[in-house]
């Protein structure tokens, strides 16, 4: 099955949030709810991927920037 068109991570995290608030529903059949939670897998995963990415990357930043600091000649 293809990838789904990456969406935006508000949309994912709001999708999530949709389908806990379904699986709370005592009446849901057991097929749809077992169908909506690998979905909730799957977007938990897709979510959990973007956060990690952007916490390499902000702590890669951060890095840069400290050693571009630590290079600088003081101030006279």
């Amino acid at each position: 099955m293809p990838e789904p068109e990456e969406r935006p991570i508000e949309a994912a995290l709001e999708r999530l949030e949709a389908i806990a608030d379904k699986l709370e529903d005592p009446s849901l059949d057991l097929d749809e709810a077992v169908r909506l939670y690998e979905e909730g897998l799957r977007l938990y995963g897709e979510c959990a991927k973007r956060l990690d990415a952007a916490d390499l990357r902000i702590t890669q930043l951060a890095e840069a920037l400290a050693k571009q600091a630590s290079e600088r000649p003081p101030d006279r």
